[in-house]
């Protein structure tokens, strides 16, 4: 079934807040609000699904979401966010229960919302009459209070006719002041307005923050970041630069992690590992269907495809040796070292943007510097003899390499020119930023950091994007599991 063609408001909601959504719904049909809700126009989970929800958040005046501590949990209530915002849709959150802490995720900490925790029928009054002023219509309240007997009187025409003139008059009087008024008032909102506190009296109210929704401008991220997901032990996810299109590409019994794009976006490669071995597998992203590409019986990571598409990078460990950087064709044949160095781990290959070289780590455990050498082989080249880093790294289409530094719980993203000059940190201070990855435009990082530094939770790993120069942070998943291992691409 369709929306109604006339506006409405779509309703976002944890399927644990069933019963706080239906009393929603019959309180705002009741004062004169169209809503749409997935359980009563779809079947959930039908082929059609899906699909339905996005025109039917397209097409809709905006949203309303009902925020709960499961509504903060749930999935398919961030990717309905997501989509809402990327469709410029406005956003209208509810409190129905639970602390602001657990139940408001940060994404919509800035904006207003009603609180209908302890007096549902006043939150629905203020949210129907937000949601009125928003489509320019006259905000009523629920119900017209009726007329006390006898208070009524009527106008009859000789008194109609007394009356004209000075009603006239005083009609012209209120519009001049009216005007006078719109004026004082758009004057009033063109400035800063101070920041609002909840209520004391704890009646429902729109609380507001003094920090308002960004608006962006400029070029907007596009493509999309494939990345390690621990939903169920390691598998690998992807999503659209925006925070839509959330897809778990594998679901095994085994780990799945380190994957990474082809160059044009159809492809990604991976590595699946049983815990003893580990090796290379190939999946396309459409279908979800996956290959191996190599059958070493060894432990190999970070595979990445070559711009050309013609060459895979990967590193290598033989059991208690020193990890080696090797290459191998497209589809996995001739595999074959590249570059060893004695007593010295060699890993985490990637290609620069036309491919004829290869930037990768050197050192041991966390203690590496960066090296770059010719994709045909030849003496590798230090870049700058002031970093230190783990070793997973990204290169631009911009010549620009990003990096992570730092000790334990404390690591921020740097950047630096292809030569190694001008290195310089680009991550928010204090959320142990790491695994940089540039979008295809080089314009944009997608990276990992931490929402719960403080408390060291190794499970409060998100995937973020930032500009190139640090600014405009966006958080593009918030899970109860580490996201992390972002690669960007088409």
């Amino acid at each position: 079934m369709s929306p109604a063609s006339i506006p409405y408001f779509f309703i976002s909601y944890s399927r644990e807040d069933a019963n706080y959504q239906h009393r929603v719904i019959a309180e705002l049909r009741e004062r004169g609000i169209n809503v749409w809700v997935d359980t009563e126009n779809l079947i959930p989970g039908s082929p059609a699904w899906e699909r339905e929800i996005e025109r039917s958040i397209r097409s809709s005046a905006g949203m309303i979401v009902l925020l709960s501590p499961k509504s903060n949990d749930s999935e398919w209530v961030r990717r309905e966010l997501s989509f809402a915002e990327q469709n410029a849709k406005r956003i209208f959150p509810v409190l129905i229960r639970g602390d602001e802490d657990d139940s408001v995720p940060l994404r919509l900490s800035s904006h207003q919302r009603v609180d209908a925790r302890k007096n549902m029928d006043r939150g629905m009054d203020q949210l129907a009459d937000a949601l009125k002023n928003f489509l320019g219509i006259t905000s009523v309240g629920k119900s017209l209070k009726q007329k006390k007997a006898g208070a009524s009187f009527e106008i009859n025409s000789d008194d109609l006719k007394k009356f004209a003139l000075p009603i006239v008059i005083a009609l012209v009087a209120l519009a001049c002041i009216g005007g006078l008024f719109a004026a004082g008032n758009l004057i009033f909102n063109n400035f800063p307005a101070k920041a609002t506190t909840t209520p004391s009296n704890g009646t429902p109210g729109i609380t507001e923050t003094a920090t308002q929704p960004v608006i962006i401008t400029g070029d907007e991220p596009t493509g999309r970041i494939i990345y390690t997901c621990n939903v169920q032990g390691d598998e690998v996810c992807i999503i659209n630069a925006d925070g839509s299109g959330w897809r778990r590409l594998t679901d095994s019994q085994i780990a799945n992690f380190n994957a990474s794009l082809s160059p044009d976006g159809s492809k990604a490669v991976y590595v699946t590992s049983d815990g003893k071995t580990s090796e290379v597998y190939e999946l396309d992203v459409a279908s979800g269907s996956s290959q191996k590409l190599t059958s070493l019986n060894k432990n190999v990571g970070s595979p990445e495809i070559s711009p050309d598409n013609g060459r895979i990078i990967f590193h290598y460990r033989s059991g208690s040796n020193n990890v080696q950087l090797w290459i191998m064709d497209r589809d996995g044949n001739n595999p074959q070292q590249f570059y060893k160095q004695s007593g010295k781990d060699v890993h985490d290959g990637t290609w620069s943007p036309d491919g004829s070289q290869i930037l990768f780590a050197l050192g041991k455990g966390e203690n590496n510097n960066l090296y770059v050498i010719p994709s045909n082989g030849g003496e590798p080249q230090l870049l700058n003899n002031s970093i230190d880093t783990r070793g997973r790294t990204d290169w631009s289409t911009t010549n620009l390499i990003s990096l992570d530094m730092g000790g334990p719980f404390a690591h921020d993203v740097y950047i630096m020119n292809g030569n190694g000059s001008n290195l310089h940190k680009v991550s928010p201070a204090g959320t142990n930023s790491q695994a940089a990855s540039f979008s295809p435009d080089g314009q944009w990082l997608a990276f990992t950091a931490y929402t719960n530094v403080a408390g060291k939770d190794q499970r409060s790993c998100e995937i973020f994007i930032m500009r190139v120069d640090g600014s405009d942070v966006r958080q593009l998943t918030d899970n109860d599991y580490c996201d992390y291992q972002p690669r960007w691409g088409k």
